[in-house]
This record gives C-alpha cells, sequence and structure tokens, in this order.
C-alpha cells in the first residue's frame, strides 16, 4: 500500500511532468502488440492518467481502465471511458472479460509473477497480454544525474522504492527473469525485448520535470520553499545538459514483454 500511497495526489503534476516520457513509451508499449488491437476490447492495468488507454484507443481498441490510485482514474473521468479502482492482483472482472490487457510500468512495482496471473485470468484464450518494464541492465545516465543532485540536497529513497529496487528490480528488470515469471503463470509465445526507445526529447526541462514527478521524489520536491526549488531545478538541468541535446535526445532502456493466454487451456 506504501507504492499507491505514494502516487496520492500526484495525477495533476504526472500529467504535465512524467506524461512526456509515459506518453512515447505508452505507444511503443501498444506498438509491441503482437495482433492489431482495432476494434478490441483490452484492459489498461495500473492505468494511471491514461497514457497506455490513450495509445491503445488511438489504435482503435475499446478501453477500460483501472488503477488502484483513486485520484488517478479520478482524473480519467474527462476522458470518457470506463474505468475502476481496482488492485491488479485482484481485478474485478470475470475471467476471459477482455480480449488482451496492457501493464505499461506497473510489473516494476510489484511481483511480477501473480500480477500476471491476474492479466491472464481475465484475458479470453489467445489473447495477448502486454507490459512494459525499466531495464535493470545498466545504470541511466540521465536518471543517475538527477538523481545525485537531488540526493546532494537531502532526498533519501523512501523505503518503499528501496524494496521495489532491491527486490522487485531483479525479476522486472531481466528480460529472462521477466519471460521466465509470464512462463511460470501459463502464458505462451512470450517474447520479452530489450528496446532504447527515442522519446523524441530534445529539452532538459521535459526530462527534470518527468523526474522531479516521480512519486518517490515528488513528495520530497513539494516540502521545498521556493528558491530551494528554482535551485534544484537549475541543477538537475545543468547535470542533464551533456546527457539530452538536440542531437542526442534521451533514449532509456525498457523491456517490452509480449505474450499470449494459452488458446487451449483444456486440451
Amino acid at each position: 500500500m506504501a507504492v499507491v500511497t505514494a502516487y496520492d495526489g500526484l495525477a495533476s503534476a504526472w500529467s504535465s511532468g512524467a506524461i512526456h516520457v509515459y506518453g512515447p513509451l505508452a505507444r511503443a508499449l501498444v506498438a509491441a502488440a503482437p495482433d492489431p488491437l482495432d476494434g478490441r476490447l483490452v484492459l489498461d492495468a495500473g492505468s494511471g492518467t491514461g497514457a497506455v488507454a490513450e495509445a491503445a484507443a488511438a489504435g482503435g481498441a475499446r478501453v477500460v481502465t483501472a488503477d488502484l490510485t483513486v485520484g488517478m482514474i479520478a482524473y480519467q473521468r474527462g476522458q470518457h471511458r470506463p474505468g475502476a479502482v481496482a488492485d491488479v492482483f485482484g481485478l474485478p472482472f470475470a475471467g476471459g472479460a477482455f480480449d488482451g490487457a496492457l501493464a505499461g510500468f506497473v510489473l516494476n512495482h510489484l511481483a511480477p509473477a501473480p500480477a500476471l496471473a491476474e492479466l491472464a485470468r481475465v484475458v479470453g484464450p489467445g489473447g495477448a497480454v502486454l507490459a512494459s518494464t525499466w531495464s535493470g541492465g545498466r545504470p541511466d545516465p540521465v536518471k543517475e544525474a538527477i538523481d545525485a543532485v537531488i540526493a546532494s540536497r537531502g532526498w533519501v529513497p523512501p523505503a518503499w522504492y528501496q524494496v521495489m529496487k532491491n527486490e522487485v528490480e531483479p525479476i522486472s528488470g531481466s528480460p529472462g527473469a521477466l519471460a521466465a515469471a509470464a512462463e511460470s503463470v501459463g502464458l505462451t509465445e512470450v517474447v520479452a525485448t530489450v528496446s532504447r526507445v527515442d522519446l523524441g526529447l530534445r529539452d532538459t526541462r521535459s526530462v527534470v520535470d518527468y523526474r522531479l514527478a516521480m512519486p518517490h521524489i515528488a513528495p520530497w520536491v513539494a516540502t521545498l520553499d521556493g528558491p530551494a526549488r528554482v535551485g534544484l531545478i537549475r541543477s538537475a538541468l545543468a547535470a542533464v545538459a551533456g546527457e539530452v541535446t538536440p542531437l542526442e535526445p534521451w533514449r532509456p532502456e525498457v523491456i517490452f514483454l509480449a505474450c499470449r493466454v494459452d488458446p487451449h487451456p483444456n486440451r
């Protein structure tokens, strides 16, 4: 529950800061679908402010959203699509209710295998289950540069984030381990690939806005007074100036997991 609480009250900042990164990554996740989503009923699990839902809808899908944070689902009301406040470990939908399920950057927050099992449960035979996570293969220089700045000013990673990094990321951040988790719950045609995604971000301010909107950082930033916050942003912009340029956009490493529910479950 600590992770859920961390997202409380972040919907507005998320939609203006984090969306710079998660919008392009949502489109990349939808593009990884083994079959076109046009006309299909799909679940966007851990929907947040709806980046994946929007990308899937743009591809012609009919989308239902689910997120455990009430504020995130409430934020999406203006998008006029059905949504539910729901735990990915216990979704309030019948078995096989959907043609597919998508989980953008959800499995890096929690135990991947049981979450994948629940996603598979609500998808009909042969339907696709898609997920994206951050790759844990090597440190990201952009994230590290910003995190070093905030750490130098007193930021300490919250306990839930440290648990996530130490216990979940060894699975969610490894394509082999993530694929094995999917296979362990009966998913088939499992493919986990690592891609460096060009987010189209060539300005440092968008990157810094994204990072400071993260749930393990944003509450600490909110405690700073005006001058301290301005100084922090200036230092963070300077720290990534050599990593993000008009000629060298940020290309973070992301894992895309694509698999299917067994098309012949009773055979």
